[in-house]
């Protein structure tokens, strides 16, 4: 099976010393998958809308299963890059882009969309709880099935603790670890990544 992983820095892992993030561990063991991790540091859901397809399409293939693994959020939630107010992106804007990318990626493969984490910075973190439940309410009208790790990872404490001791957003091996289990254990991802087409 060929796993595509499409999103921001939380699927790139960074901060993490094991370069795993939770995506690596989430599938840790299973040599019958291949990951293709397209995750993108400071990407917004915008950024990620104007260049998924592309990257997505050289590595799809007829004679394996393929999956697409979607998570973006967070980045759109930070302040806007002018400093003035508001945000890089709207979540107006945010959901446009989401349900362009999990209609489109639809269209290619099976998709599962992973919510966005919480940060130790309060103000991001209230926005992004409530573009993750906007996020919900669109993946279960489009039929996606959804991973909601706000909540566990907020209520965990390990996440936005070494998020805290590093840059504000990203944990270590820990944080990544604890979302990892969170997803895996999943019915969600258990079904996405064990059904054959």
């Amino acid at each position: 099976m060929r796993l595509i992983a499409i999103g921001d820095s939380i699927v790139a892992g960074a901060g993490d010393p094991d370069h795993q993030g939770w995506i690596g561990r989430a599938i840790a063991g299973r040599r019958g998958i291949t990951l293709y991790n397209l995750g993108v540091r400071r990407e917004t859901s915008s950024d990620i809308a104007a260049r998924w397809e592309a990257e997505v399409r050289p590595r799809l293939v007829d004679h394996e299963p393929m999956r697409i693994v979607v998570s973006f959020g967070l980045n759109d939630c930070n302040p806007a890059d002018d400093g003035g107010p508001g945000v890089r992106v709207t979540p107006a804007e945010t959901l446009k882009n989401a349900q362009a990318i999990l209609t489109g990626a639809a269209r290619l493969a099976p998709v599962l969309m992973v919510g966005p984490p919480p940060t130790a910075e309060p103000g991001v973190t209230v926005r992004a709880e409530a573009l993750n439940d906007h996020l919900l309410a669109l993946a279960q009208r489009l039929r996606t099935p959804f991973i909601d790790v706000f909540r566990p990872l907020a209520a965990g404490g390990v996440w936005q603790e070494e998020a805290a001791a590093w840059d504000g957003a990203h944990p270590g091996a820990a944080g990544y670890r604890q979302m990892a289990e969170l997803v895996a254990a999943h019915p969600a991802w258990r079904t996405f990544v064990e059904a054959q087409d």
